[in-house]
């Protein structure tokens, strides 16, 4: 049987920056605050958690003059105006792909732009994009349906922007029917979407070998909009099976049933040690010759 690890893998920049702060503030300060899960992935929540992190409910729960980080996904300023009153020491760990994706939506709507930011409303990246322009004209799309909801913008200039972790399929479909509604939209920034590059590449790496698997393993958090675009990938490719699994617990016994040759791919958020966890407990079950994904060129 052969076994396909898709490259890249592992933590991307902005979580392993994350994940680097963390440590560094733990050794800073007695006591840091969540008051969110700052990586979608409950194993790397259990482990800063184990470290010292205490994720409370709200705010309101933390002592003044504590120390609180903030999740890879952006803070809105209604958050940071309650940490002021409480004199919180605030780390952001906004990841850079973002922090320089709010601050095109910052210009353009400085500009005078509508703001159509194309997502899943209830995603904390977008949110805390729609807070941070909210005395603009600012409008969400998460579907084709919505865009029949939007007011009249034939005399506004437009620019629309995209939630990073989407999967490029519905985003086209969504952007195209855009355009058709609104001929003079513009995209936000120099490309077509704002989809992080590392997402992009890892859905890339799937569609590229999609004809030669009869099966996609995506290790990621059912909650980790990467890790479920990633799943999408496969099976708008033409997977025959995908399944998504948390880590090596959650392996079927029966999950190389019937399968000559797989893929594995790790969402962002995954660190090296999950995936080799899995490695290990998909070849306890069979025997299994691994090959890298692209061939490594050095």
């Amino acid at each position: 049987m052969i076994g396909y690890l898709l490259y890249p893998r592992g933590y991307c920049y902005g979580v392993k920056r994350i994940a680097n702060m963390m440590e560094q503030v733990l050794k800073l300060y007695n006591s840091v605050y969540l008051i969110e899960d700052i990586v979608k992935n409950k194993i790397f929540m259990d482990s800063v958690q184990a470290k010292g992190a205490i994720k409370v409910s709200s705010i309101d729960d933390i002592p003044d003059g504590s120390a609180i980080i903030f999740s890879t996904r952006g803070i809105s300023p209604k958050i940071l105006k309650k940490e002021e009153d409480k004199q919180l020491t605030i780390i952001d760990a906004t990841c850079p792909v973002i922090k320089d994706l709010q601050n095109k939506v910052i210009a353009k709507a400085d500009a005078g732009y509508a703001i159509i930011l194309i997502g899943n409303r209830a995603h904390q990246e977008i949110s805390t994009l729609f807070a941070l322009v909210d005395n603009s004209a600012v409008y969400i799309v998460n579907s084709e349906i919505d865009i029949d909801l939007l007011p009249n913008l034939e005399d506004k200039k437009v620019a629309y922007f995209t939630q990073t972790s989407l999967f490029p399929g519905n985003v086209e479909k969504i952007i195209d029917s855009l355009k058709s509604n609104i001929p003079h939209i513009e995209p936000g920034g120099e490309s077509n979407n704002n989809i992080c590059a590392e997402t992009l590449d890892r859905q890339k790496v799937i569609t590229e070998i999609a004809d030669k698997i009869d099966l996609l393993i995506v290790l990621g958090d059912a909650l980790s909009a990467n890790a479920m675009s990633l799943v999408h990938t496969g099976e708008a490719s033409g997977v025959k099976r995908v399944v998504r699994i948390d880590s090596q617990t959650s392996i079927q016994k029966d999950i190389l049933d019937d399968v000559s040759q797989f893929a594995l791919v790790s969402s962002n958020s995954v660190s090296e040690t999950v995936i080799k966890d899995v490695e290990n407990s998909l070849q306890n079950l069979a025997g299994i010759e691994y090959v890298a994904y692209p061939t490594p060129t050095n």
